[in-house]
């Protein structure tokens, strides 16, 4: 994992006496590891698959990562159980997993959100109640957009996003932004852009850094489009409500939600 503070301009107020304005700060944290990733080809469906298997396999391969509950009281934190691995076996037995625990009818390719965020808990942490990992629908791209750089940062977990206007999974697994540090805590920065990685070996996306402008209103295989896909008709068994009803016209992300 990367974490780099660069402040040129703070360096340069130092050198000529400038102190009286205090320069803002460039923050980039990046959790990418080359070989934790494999691309989801020659499935064609099974996106959210393989993006289960790669986030995880960050999580694994990322020594700093650490996940606490919030309520000093609260029950310990599940357990992260996952193996890396990157074999197409894995991959198919995720997507076999998610079709049989997702909230679209199995006359549909692929898997939906709740599929892909069950999946994360269960080969995670071992169940799918396990609630590290959820799924968090949001009006505007900017309030999906910092929600993703936040978990990032407070958990050193990868995002995964629902790109394509929701028919695709991309994760993503860094951000640069200038303001204050967000692993303080704080939501006082710009976001300058993130670091995205897509499944597809078709796409050539891998840790690839996209501009904040390009993310929100650039070409689809790179823009941040807001979910619709109206196919998650049942009630979910997690958190009882109907899919569609929550994520159609949203920005929907999979975020680590316990911040410790």
């Amino acid at each position: 994992m990367i974490n780099v503070f660069v402040s040129l301009a703070a360096i340069l107020a130092v050198l000529v006496g400038q102190t009286s304005t205090p320069a803002r700060a460039t923050y980039v944290s990046n959790l990418y590891v080359p070989h934790a990733v494999r691309f989801q080809n020659p499935d064609e469906t099974a996106c959210t698959a393989d993006a289960t298997l790669i986030m995880l396999n960050l999580i694994s391969l990322n020594s700093s990562y650490q996940w606490a509950t919030v309520a000093p009281n609260a029950a310990p934190a599940p357990t992260f159980v996952w193996k890396p691995t990157l074999t197409f076996k894995a991959q198919e037995s995720i997507l076999k997993w998610e079709r049989a625990h997702m909230d679209e009818p199995p006359s549909k390719s692929g898997a939906d959100v709740a599929g892909w965020r069950n999946a994360l808990n269960y080969y995670g942490w071992g169940s799918m109640t396990a609630g590290v990992y959820r799924d968090l629908a949001y009006k505007t791209f900017a309030e999906a957009a910092l929600a993703t750089v936040r978990s990032i940062a407070m958990t050193d977990m990868p995002v995964g996003i629902l790109a394509w206007y929701g028919s695709h999974a991309q994760i993503v697994t860094g951000y640069s932004v200038t303001g204050d540090d967000p692993r303080t805590g704080s939501t006082n920065f710009k976001i300058n852009g993130v670091y995205l990685t897509d499944p597809l070996i078709e796409r050539h996306h891998l840790d690839y850094y996209v501009s904040y402008q390009v993310w929100k209103s650039g070409p689809i295989e790179l823009r941040f489009a807001p979910y619709r896909q109206p196919d998650s008709i049942y009630k979910d068994p997690i958190d009882g409500k109907v899919g569609k009803r929550v994520w159609l016209g949203k920005f929907v992300i999979l975020g680590p939600t316990s911040l410790g």
